[in-house]
């Protein structure tokens, strides 16, 4: 894989030309590219030492406005200099950082779950409900908001839901976007209760979001990974491209566990 050229494309197709989920628009102002409405979030811009400032100004100024959060997510190759000082000093708060990871779907990825695991596409409002369950279960929080967001999108083939079960009850959740058009699959989620942990359910589940962008014609994989799933991805061969933090602006007077149950 030719890492600067993979990044490269990924900067260009995924971040500068999003293809936004339903519910989502993608607006242009101020050398911003931005996804608004059930989230709000900078997927890519084009700004200067000298710009940068006011634009995210602006920013801050149009989104606290309205009581809503905005999540800018910069990774080491980003410029311009200072852009994280910056934020921060407009008030957006990092998390903690992730690896921005690619996977050559050209590769494949060996998967199989110990026995008594079924691994499954989400199809049904029951599984959907597992799907959230089991996400709450791996992070410590259900995301209620999915089961609105994602019962409208069961049969819609750009995006795919999985869950594993263990005796009929799900315990990992995984999710795979994908655009028509394009060559990456983006990789979100991939939670595994800490019960179940070990038994290569994880590892089970990149192999069926695998199987599904190989299907579907698509050429790379990328996630954002925790450092927690960073070594498992690196085994299965995804390749690190640089680290990444996601700064997020909450509105005034929101503590950071509503802002979070809201986004």
């Amino acid at each position: 894989m030719n890492l600067d050229l993979v990044l490269a494309r990924f900067d260009a197709e995924v971040r500068a030309n999003p293809a936004p989920p339903a519910g989502i628009a993608v607006e242009r102002r101020d050398g911003l590219v931005l996804l608004t409405g059930g989230f709000n979030y900078v997927s890519a811009w084009d700004l200067t030492t000298q710009t940068m400032g006011g634009a995210v100004a602006e920013q801050v100024a149009w989104f606290r406005a309205r009581g809503e959060e905005l999540m800018w997510r910069v990774y080491d190759h980003d410029g311009p200099p200072g852009l994280a000082a910056c934020l921060a000093e407009a008030g957006f708060e990092p998390a903690p950082p992730g690896t921005l990871m690619f996977f050559d779907l050209a590769g494949d990825v060996a998967g199989a779950p110990a026995d008594g695991v079924e691994v499954r596409r989400v199809r049904t409002l029951e599984d959907l409900d597992g799907f959230v369950s089991a996400g709450g279960k791996a992070f410590g929080h259900e995301e209620a908001w999915q089961r609105a967001a994602f019962a409208k999108q069961l049969d819609d083939p750009d995006m795919a839901l999985f869950i594993a079960c263990v005796a009929g009850e799900a315990v990992a959740s995984a999710r795979l976007e994908m655009a028509p058009g394009r060559t990456f699959g983006q990789l979100f989620g991939g939670g595994v209760a800490p019960a179940h942990r070990r038994r290569g359910l994880y590892r089970a589940l990149v192999a069926a979001r695998v199987a599904e962008a190989r299907a579907r014609g698509l050429a790379y994989l990328s996630i954002e990974a925790r450092d927690t799933s960073r070594p498992i991805l690196e085994r299965l061969g995804f390749v690190p491209a640089g680290r990444e933090t996601t700064w997020t602006l909450r509105p005034y007077g929101l503590p950071e566990e509503a802002s979070a149950a809201s986004s």
